[in-house]
């Protein structure tokens, strides 16, 4: 699935404003969780790369279970949201994982980078409340 310039514009605002979004994992029983993650980029039109700095039960959950969800809130109102789904490729080595320490690295050198969490998107979500709330873009 492509995402949109619209969801693109969307990650970047916010981003740019808040720097820290929601990333969401459950076990292979289906045990949820969800953390806060500052380094989490829309890399090319069908993937979020996450930079893996401290993920521990969500690690274990990729591990298990490779797929995640993500949630960003910004646009010109400031309440626009959005949920992206996919499926998780772990990496800690190859060109984009050096790509990403690179940049980790470049904004704080004693980041431990200790891996890219790849997601492809299959899926998109408006979240935003009113009547299109849950409705796929």
């Amino acid at each position: 699935m492509a995402i949109s310039d619209k969801t693109k514009q969307l990650f970047a605002d916010h981003g740019a404003n808040q720097h820290i979004f929601a990333l969401a994992t459950a076990s292979k029983t289906g045990i949820p969780n969800v953390v806060p993650i500052g380094f989490l980029w829309v890399a090319n039109d069908d993937e979020v790369w996450v930079i893996d700095n401290y993920l521990n039960k969500t690690l274990a959950n990729i591990r298990e279970n490779p797929v995640a969800a993500v949630y960003a809130m910004g646009g010109e109102s400031g309440k626009e949201t959005v949920q992206l789904k996919g499926k998780c490729v772990y990496e800690t080595e190859g060109a984009d994982y050096e790509a990403a320490v690179a940049m980790a690295h470049k904004i704080n050198p004693g980041f431990p980078a200790k891996g890219l969490v790849k997601i492809r998107i299959s899926c998109a979500f408006d979240t935003t409340p009113g009547p299109n709330a849950g409705k796929k873009l």
